[in-house]
């Protein structure tokens, strides 16, 4: 028994909204705002995140070195 084009329901089609400039634009802005937002958060997360008071402990002796040693010519 072979299935056919005859055997397959009909598919019932509903009004589809065309994608009009206005509406690009519209979804185009949401999204730059929420991107915005969402990296601008991130960027001051990220700011807020660090210690002013840990600057100088973390570092190296190697690296703190550099920057007591006299310059020589």
């Amino acid at each position: 028994m072979a299935v056919g084009v005859e055997d397959a329901p009909a598919v019932q089609g509903g009004f589809v909204r065309p994608v009009t400039l206005g509406w690009f634009l519209k979804r185009s802005l949401i999204g730059i705002a929420i991107l915005l937002i969402a990296m601008g958060g991130l960027a001051w997360l990220t700011y807020a995140s660090i210690d002013p008071a840990l600057d100088g402990e973390t570092a190296p002796q190697s690296a703190k070195a550099v920057h007591t040693a006299p310059a020589r010519i």
